[in-house]
Order: structure tokens, then sequence, then C-alpha cells
């Protein structure tokens, strides 16, 4: 049984639950170490991190994990997974303009899934057509991923395991019970132990404004009636100097535990980019591990993409920071909301993407201790 893995376990008596500044619903609902309830409303994912992973196949981190960071705060399904999502269209969403949502292109269609409600969640198993996804979301790291949901060629059904690793979201399938740390989508414990989930790498956290702007003809995700809760229960947390409901291991002070920052993944070495560097620009080139990377965001509706600027045996540079840039090198004018050329002489030539989530640097320094910086 889950709850009876090999990783160690820590349980929290009703006094510390109780404690927990982060789960406001659960003196309401009356929760109790061992019990297990469907319709508890706790509310676990938000801000996303931003993590690229490349060549995933070389992660190395479930391998190196020291089985006693493995918690066990609440039982599993304790908050409710969204198995049978349902969806309205954007004129019926009923979402204020401000309100953050995690979006996903898919096969040419648009979902929209409100991190308000999504608090109340943490996992929605969707799918569109024969592709079948997890919509994952962490209040506490302020880290969402969507993970593909076919595994081997079979299809899996994830929900909340009630365990956190360095104060993010464990999930486990139901099929085998197998524990899946949405930070880095690696079974670390039950039969499917080694396996790893794809990222979908087609998804956004932005403002509702800003999403439904850029894909009117999105849907939105509803359940039980409802496409929201109005407001988000974690605000104060995330105003707050908080970091989690358990102790940091490894406490970084070059950057404000709260930062956010895009993270990312070569060849099991790791680099942290600030959201700030974007304050006066929307590009940023680097070079990390042989990777020429190209780390584009928009401040302004948050939407964040991370290519390799290698294309066709040339390295691009850029002229300007704006959404539509010309580079340098092969004088091709491209929209980097969507890596695409649009003008010059790679016009209709497709930039690498590169997968990432965005997350809260006390998390990120937490899982990589020789992390570097971007300045």
């Amino acid at each position: 049984m889950l709850i009876r893995g090999v990783l160690s376990k820590r349980n929290f008596t009703q006094h510390q639950v109780e404690d927990l500044p982060y789960i406001p619903s659960l003196r309401r609902r009356g929760i109790r170490g061992g019990c297990k309830s469907n319709r508890i409303p706790i509310f676990c994912l938000l801000a996303c991190s931003v993590f690229l992973a490349i060549n995933s196949d070389q992660m190395s981190l479930a391998d190196t994990l020291e089985k006693d960071e493995i918690i066990y705060a609440l039982p599993p399904d304790a908050i409710p997974a969204i198995k049978n999502p349902e969806f309205v269209p954007a004129s019926e969403a009923g979402l204020d303009d401000n309100e953050p949502v995690i979006g996903i292109t898919l096969n040419g269609e648009n979902r929209a899934y409100s991190v308000y409600l999504m608090n109340h969640h943490e996992i929605v198993n969707d799918k569109v057509g024969d592709d079948v996804f997890a919509v994952t979301w962490c209040p506490l790291a302020n880290l969402a991923v969507v993970y593909d949901r076919e595994i081997d060629g079979k299809e899996y059904t994830f929900g909340v395991s009630g365990k956190l690793l360095k104060n993010t979201l464990v999930m486990f399938d139901y099929e085998t019970e197998s524990l899946w740390p949405i930070a880095y989508g690696k079974a670390i414990d039950g039969k499917l132990s080694g396996k790893k989930a794809d990222k979908v790498v087609n998804s956004q956290k932005m403002s509702w404004a800003a999403w439904k702007t850029l894909h009117p003809d999105t849907i939105v995700l509803s359940h039980r009636g409802s496409s929201t809760v109005g407001y988000d229960v974690y605000r104060d947390y995330h105003k707050s100097g908080s970091t989690g409901i358990y102790p940091v291991k490894n406490i970084d002070k070059r950057l404000g535990a709260k930062t956010e920052v895009i993270g990312i993944e070569v060849n099991s070495k790791h680099k942290a980019y600030a959201f700030s560097i974007f304050d006066d620009t929307k590009i940023v080139t680097d070079e990390f591990q042989g990777l020429n990377l190209l780390v584009y965001r928009n401040k302004e509706t948050n939407s964040i993409m991370a290519y390799d600027r290698q294309i066709d045996g040339h390295v691009i540079e850029f002229n300007s920071s704006k959404d539509f840039a010309t580079d340098k090198i092969t004088n091709t004018t491209w929209d980097l909301e969507n890596g695409i050329g649009i003008k010059g002489n790679m016009k209709g030539k497709l930039l690498r993407p590169v997968s990432f989530i965005t997350v809260y640097w006390f998390v990120w320094a937490d899982y990589y201790p020789d992390t570097e910086i971007y300045y």
C-alpha cells in the first residue's frame, strides 16, 4: 500500500495539522491523523517554478535523494484530484481578469485551469483527443507542471498522495500506487520506480486576461458548476516570508527565499534565472553546459518560453528584446511567443523549445544546492 511504502513517513498530529497556515480548511473539516476524506478542499499548487529539463534522461536527482526527506502530511486523496473534468467556454468562465490560470495548448485546442480552483484539487487528469495529461499545481512551491499520463504505452491516473518532498507535491498513480514528485516527474517508490513522465511543454501560467486575449477560443475548467472560487486561499502565504511547512535543508541567501526563478538542468548541472532580470528586457541569451539558450519572459503577461537558439548550424543573436525580434546572424524576425520565424532567411523555421517550469527560489535551491545563478 502507498502509506506503507519503504520511504520514511512523518505523521502529523491533529495539533500540528491545525498549526499549518497553508491548509486553511483543515480545522473546519476536522481532519485527524490516519483518516481519509475525499472532500477536503486543500489548496496546493500555485506559482510556476521554471525548471528547464534538458536531456531529462540524464537527470539523477531521484537516485541521490535521502529517503527520510519525504514526509507524510495528509492521507492520500485528502485533497481530491479531478478525474473527469468539465469545461465551459470563455464567455461563461466568470474569472476575474487578474486571476491566474494554467493554460495549455494541445492539438490546436486551448484550455485554462483557474489556479484558485486548482488550489482545492492540485491535480486534474485530462485528455485532448488521444493525448492524456495531468495538470499539477503546488502552491507551497509556486509550481505548476503538466505531465503526459501515458507511460510506456499505458495510461495512468494520478492523485494527491498526501506526501511532500522538499515542500513540493508528491503524486501517486492509482494503478500501482507509485510515488511521483512533481518537481521532476520521476517515480521514486513503488512498482514504477525509475520511470519518467514526459512534460507537456506547451503550457503557461499567466493572468486570465492575458490568456483569453492570446486564445479567445479557450475553454475553462469547471467543476460541479463552478469555474472559480473567486479568491486565492494562499494569498497570505505568498505575501509572507514563510517557506512551506517543512524546514528547508539548504538555505541559500543569494536570492530572496520567495524569488520566482526559471531553473535549468543540463547534464545534471543547474542554473537559475530570477524573474527580476527580465524587468528591462524580454530576452536573455546564455550558454550553459554547451547549450545555447534563449529565455523569454513577457512581464506584462508572464508568458515564458525557453529555446535552443542554435538552428541549422547558426547560433542566433538579437538586435532587440521584443516579442518580434530580429536576429543579427540570419536576419530573421522571430515570433518568440511561438518560436517561429515570420520574416527573413528562416521564415517558417521553428526554434526547438526547452521544457520549463517556474518555482520559488527556496525550493529550487533546496533541490539543487550547487545551482548557478544568472546575473
